[in-house]
């Protein structure tokens, strides 16, 4: 079978590998951001669907995993945790609930998202900075405690509320607010990879698209967070999906930061926001049935937005909401009785879930079972490229063979996951080499090149 030989130009980095057959859309999609001097960071931004989930119980694990889903979703409420205004004093229920549920996914090969809220006892905006420094000791805390969770969220919709720590409570200025946030992320971000090295901090989902996230860069977030994340609701969300994807990525350009990841870890259509947008369907001309309808519109939506993003490219992962939840809009106040439902049905059962109250599956979930839009992800997780850093002075890799090139070097063989960014240090090549476990420096894994060179099949 033919392989097809793949170049990516980012930004001045550059990455070459072998990639597999079929289509472009399958094939690894390997990328690179430097978030500073001394460090690069490569990963496959090939889309990949993950799930929301308030339930972890086995069966909707076993549900989720049909799916072809790694990625889950899970809120870890810091005001269930620490109950008390005392910090570092934790509930003795919910932190073995904790404890077993990390163990369980680990077990199973699920990759936790852990979204941290809640305001515990003791918090308030106008002592914040007090709120931000308990915040990153028990994020700290948290990442020590669980080294499997990899990746942290830090907060929920604080553009919008769900919190008072940043001012939405207040009335501030959209763009004060995350400048507020950004506070908040030279706190937290440090304390967090000082407990787990390994852990990678995403931006809680903002619904905000345009002032909130400039707040952040304006106020100097854009070394304190490794992941860009927004929420897209809307009726239909399909085009808050796209338009507000689009609006964010556009200021990560402002910033110079467009090839950092950006995912999205809520959206979604429960039967409310359809009620709100077009009405209840039993009066819609022609008039449909209303049970049927919610299902088709929720279908709709989905598929719609997840094959733009297969198109375009928006998100590097999408986690919606949720596989289980029920109905929360209910404009008039009287859906669960305007509704014409069948037998034994609530408005629940139509709600922002992907399965119904009893678990049983909605059409949405169906299509993402015959779909496997993770297919191609799953046969190929991973990949090995060179990967072209520009440098002004001579540097190095720690840890990777490299060769001197034009311009800059070429880092060798770098694995790159799908699940997992990596990351690669850089240190100036007159600085001192790393020594080996044995006390002796490390031997130079430097290639020098000559001009007559014939790249492998590595390099282009």
């Amino acid at each position: 079978m033919r392989t097809l030989l793949l170049f990516f130009v980012l930004l001045g980095f550059s990455v070459s590998a072998i990639a597999a057959p079929a289509s472009s859309a399958s094939a690894p999609k390997p990328t690179i951001y430097r978030p500073c001097e001394t460090r690069v960071v490569v990963y496959d931004a090939r889309p990949e669907l993950g799930m929301g989930m308030h339930d972890l119980s086995k069966p909707a694990r076993e549900m989720v995993d049909e799916l072809g889903i790694r990625l889950v979703r899970h809120t870890l409420y810091w005001n269930l945790m620490e109950t008390t205004d005392k910090a570092g004093l934790y509930d003795t229920k919910y932190l073995p609930q904790w404890d077993k549920l990390v163990d369980d996914c680990r077990k199973e090969g699920i990759c936790l998202v852990g979204v941290v809220h809640g305001d515990p006892p003791g918090v308030s905006y106008s002592d914040r900075l007090a709120g931000y420094e308990r915040y990153a000791r028990f994020m700290a805390d948290m990442a020590s405690r669980y080294p499997s969770v990899i990746y942290w969220e830090l907060f929920n919709e604080m553009d919008a509320g769900f919190t008072c720590l940043f001012g939405a409570n207040d009335s501030v200025p959209m763009v004060e607010r995350g400048k507020q946030y950004t506070q908040m992320l030279k706190i937290v971000y440090p304390a967090i990879k000082s407990a787990n090295p390994a852990a990678w901090v995403l931006c809680g989902g903002m619904t905000d698209t345009a002032d909130f996230p400039r707040g952040i860069y304006q106020g100097g977030g854009k070394r304190f967070f490794d992941i860009m994340n927004i929420h897209t609701y809307g009726a239909p969300f399909s085009l808050a999906f796209v338009e507000r994807g689009q609006n964010v990525r556009k200021i990560m350009a402002e910033f110079d930061d467009e090839n950092k990841p950006l995912w999205n870890t809520e959206f979604g259509l429960d039967a409310g926001n359809v009620v709100g947008a077009w009405g209840y369907p039993h009066d819609w001309n022609p008039a449909q049935d209303d049970a049927t309808a919610f299902d088709a519109k929720q279908l709709e939506d989905y598929r719609t937005s997840l094959e733009k993003n297969t198109e375009l490219g928006l998100f590097n992962k999408t986690l919606p909401y949720q596989f289980q939840a029920g109905n929360e809009r209910d404009d008039d106040g009287e859906i669960k009785t305007k509704a014409s439902l069948p037998s034994g049905m609530t408005i629940d059962d139509y709600g922002y879930g992907i399965v119904r109250r009893d678990m049983s599956p909605r059409p949405t979930y169906k299509w993402l079972l015959e779909s496997q839009l993770n297919s191609a992800i799953l046969r190929k997780p991973a990949t090995t490229v060179n990967v072209f850093v520009p440098t002004k002075i001579p540097m190095r890799p720690v840890g990777y063979e490299y060769k001197e090139v034009a311009g800059g070097i070429e880092i060798q063989r770098v694995v790159v996951d799908s699940l997992v960014p990596t990351s690669i240090n850089l240190i100036y090549a007159s600085e001192p080499k790393p020594k080996s476990p044995t006390g002796k420096p490390e031997p130079d894994k430097k290639k020098n090149i000559d001009p007559r060179h014939v790249p492998d099949p590595w390099d282009i």
